[in-house]
């Protein structure tokens, strides 16, 4: 089970996320950012990863295409904020 949420201020839009990044969670995901991103296209989007608690291969993905196009992160747990540095690193913009 996923929760999506999301809140836009004047300058970005942030996509919270709270539980797990896998299976058919992804695509749900992909859908939200991909009308945030179309509906501003010049706005900054963050994705808030605080409450996430596993990100299956799917996920990295998505997040590794994200991060290609701008996307900015926010984690808080040791293993969610490792995985993402990896996918940040890895990912040429």
């Amino acid at each position: 089970m996923l929760r999506i949420t999301t809140e836009q201020s004047k300058e970005s839009t942030k996509i919270k996320l709270e539980g797990k990044l896998a299976g058919v969670w992804v695509d749900e995901v992909e859908q939200t950012w991909q009308s945030v991103s179309q509906s501003n296209p010049r706005e900054s989007v963050f994705v808030d990863l605080c409450g996430v608690t596993f990100i299956d291969a799917g996920g990295k993905q998505l997040l590794r295409r994200m991060h290609r196009q701008g996307a900015g992160f926010r984690c808080c747990g040791p293993d969610i904020a490792a995985t993402v540095d990896q996918i940040v690193s890895d990912t040429p913009r």
